[in-house]
C-alpha cells in the first residue's frame, strides 16, 4: 500500500512496510471509504512553532 501519492502516477511519498502475516482470528468485512482527490491551488503555507514558557507562579496556583 502506497500513501502519499499526489496523482496518478505519481511516485509515492513514503510505502507502508509489509505485514508479515495474516491474523486468524476474526473475520472479513465490506469497507465503503469516502476518498476522493482534492485540487487547491498553489499557495504559500507557512508553519509556526510556538512554544509558550510562563513565568514560574506561585506555589497556590499550580495546585
Amino acid at each position: 500500500m502506497e500513501i502519499g501519492t499526489t496523482a496518478v502516477g505519481a511516485q509515492a511519498l513514503f510505502t507502508l512496510p509489509r505485514r508479515p502475516g495474516y491474523g486468524t482470528i476474526g473475520k472479513s468485512i465490506k469497507l465503503l471509504a469516502n476518498c476522493f482527490q482534492v485540487e487547491i491551488p498553489k499557495i504559500d503555507v507557512y508553519l509556526y512553532e510556538v512554544d509558550i514558557k510562563p513565568d514560574k507562579c506561585p506555589r497556590r496556583v499550580n495546585r
